[in-house]
């Protein structure tokens, strides 16, 4: 294989963070956008919050089979970076479009979610499987993969900047219609991030891949899924990555009650959530020489206990504010790091795969990156529902000993237990180290040889 340029390893991470940046309307605005602005009644915004989440999850597998069946002429995974964004953006526009009746809206708002999703988890899947693709060499995939990270970090900054003081310019602009011409930017911006790098792979378009035309070898829908089965490193690497998002979402969903009942300064809530994002941006940055001197694996292991050791110690300490964001900070290095490192892992479990069973199912594996995020913003709202239910919370009530309890044990003690549960996964499961990845990529080699 060609060696990568330094500009594609550089700017390797750039769509993520165009995607981050058009994505997060949707993380925080929403459901906001649906009762406030299109005025959909909340049993409407109930059945297309539900209807989008099982779509929403449903959409991993079935992107990674389509993309694994793919082969258009601009290169297996590369090609979609070209075809998909365009048509996301689109159909991203709708979800937050205002048309006709309540009932319609609801309706155009759901098909524009649904299509979009589909189109952006196939796509997104190609960029992460050129990570593989385009070289076998460890460190090239660790500097990519910690490059995704802190473009992803750089993303969601932007977007705490920017996002809100778009939506409410362009709604001075046109009454309404804030948050569709906040999307149109967004999306904009998140095609061009996809065409840079698009333009700068044209030489590593069949990396990894049949040239488009040519014999490939095809594999059944049953034998991308069994992938799963046979490939223990690709299933503790998911479930380590469940429990890590499963917790920051918990954290993400609590932070707001915890600052206003637990340590009662509300106002420092927005000061909270962008140090996160900054965090995030400075652990991926780190993360490249850790991993490369320690392995992806020791260095997620490391990472993941820093963040529940401190969250324990959130839990078992008084704090007040800024005790707790300082804390919080440092855990968040635990988070970011292996926010950088799952591109390479998961790399290295389709060398695992292919060594294990003689068939390469890259971008179906790669694919599955997403789905622990899915499943953990499904499973969030049941954790969250039952600490606040449990606390005996009720909007706006007076502080009670319950409530902090409950408050603080939800946003620590419960998170630590998931990302425990999702670690000891992981380290019983994924034993790839360099020096393994190494010998498989040398018998996979030398299999296609003879």
């Amino acid at each position: 294989m060609k060696s990568l340029k330094k500009s594609i390893i550089n700017l390797y991470g750039l769509p993520s963070f165009g995607f981050q940046l058009m994505v997060n309307m949707e993380v925080f605005y929403f459901a906001a956008f649906m009762t406030d602005y299109a005025d959909l009644p909340m049993s409407l915004v109930g059945k297309v919050l539900l209807i989008t989440s099982i779509f929403d999850i449903l959409w991993v597998p079935t992107a990674g089979i389509i993309l694994e069946k793919s082969n258009m002429k601009w290169g297996k995974y590369r090609s979609w970076l070209f075809v998909g964004p365009p048509f996301a953006a689109f159909f991203f526009i709708l979800q937050f479009s205002k048309i006709g009746s309540p009932m319609t809206n609801a309706i155009i708002v759901t098909i524009g979610f649904v299509v979009s999703h589909l189109i952006w988890n196939i796509y997104y899947a190609g960029h992460i499987a050129l990570n593989s693709a385009m070289t076998t060499v460890r460190e090239e995939r660790i500097a990519m993969g910690s490059n995704r990270g802190m473009f992803n970090g750089l993303g969601a900054i932007a977007f705490s900047l920017i996002g809100l003081p778009l939506i409410t310019y362009f709604g001075k602009l046109s009454p309404g219609n804030g948050h569709m011409l906040t999307v149109i930017l967004t999306g904009i911006v998140m095609v061009v991030c996809y065409y840079v790098l698009y333009f700068l792979t044209k030489d590593y378009a069949y990396h990894g891949t049949a040239a488009s035309g040519a014999p490939q070898e095809k594999m059944s829908i049953g034998q991308m899924l069994t992938q799963i089965a046979v490939n223990p490193p690709l299933l503790g690497l998911m479930l380590g990555e469940l429990g890590r998002y499963l917790g920051r979402f918990v954290i993400f969903g609590l932070a707001f009650y915890y600052f206003k009942y637990v340590v009662t300064n509300l106002a420092v809530l927005t000061i909270f959530f962008t140090g996160l994002n900054v965090v995030i941006f400075v652990g991926a940055f780190i993360s490249n020489p850790i991993a490369k001197r320690l392995g992806e694996r020791r260095a997620y292991i490391l990472s993941v206990s820093i963040f529940i050791i401190c969250l324990l110690a959130i839990w078992a300490l008084p704090m007040n504010y800024i005790s707790f964001m300082i804390v919080m900070f440092i855990a968040y290095i635990g988070y970011a790091m292996p926010d950088a490192l799952s591109v390479p892992m998961y790399s290295a479990t389709v060398d695992y795969g292919e060594w294990k069973t003689g068939k390469n199912a890259r971008g179906f594996i790669m694919s599955l990156i997403n789905f622990p995020i899915k499943i953990a913003i499904f499973v969030r709202s049941v954790i969250i529902t039952a600490v606040l239910t449990g606390a005996g919370y009720v909007a706006n009530m007076e502080t009670t000993p319950a409530l902090v309890a409950g408050v603080k044990n939800g946003i620590t003690l419960y998170p630590a237990i998931i990302m425990l549960i999702g670690l000891l996964m992981l380290t019983l499961l994924y034993r790839i180290t360099p020096q393994s990845l190494k010998k498989m990529q040398e018998e996979i080699a030398a299999r296609k040889s003879q």
